[in-house]
């Protein structure tokens, strides 16, 4: 990974403030949320999912389309600037503190789903 420049630092704090913005308006109660982007040199993609009253819900790429796409431009971008990962994690608390991870070697890392008995938790978090 380069060294972040402004505009990396920038981009980050974009996609956790547009993450907030969407908990706080659509998901009242909500305790902890995640989206993962990848990106490799075919394809990128997104997934999210939040926890509220113990139970975790993916959230729907068709109802949340335009988020999905500001997020996966915002993550494009940070990549293309030089931030070099296969994986890009974030996990928002609802006090709103964030943590954004990268994942350099493995692409399936922090994968979000609910097939095969996963909880909807990115794999490999608690």
């Amino acid at each position: 990974m380069t060294h972040p420049n402004k505009r990396d630092s920038e981009i980050v704090v974009e996609l956790a403030q547009t993450f907030a913005g969407l908990m706080l308006e659509k998901f009242p109660g909500w305790s902890r949320a995640f989206f993962r982007f990848y990106i490799d040199e075919l394809q990128d993609g997104a997934s999210a999912s939040f926890e509220r009253a113990g139970e975790v819900t993916l959230l729907s790429a068709m109802r949340e389309g335009p988020f999905y796409d500001r997020m996966a431009e915002l993550a494009r971008e940070l990549h293309e600037g030089g931030v070099i990962f296969k994986v890009l994690l974030l996990t928002m608390h609802s006090n709103l503190d964030y943590r954004v991870d990268y994942e350099h070697k493995d692409s399936d890392r922090w994968r979000i789903t609910k097939l095969d008995g996963a909880t909807g938790i990115p794999l490999g978090l608690n």
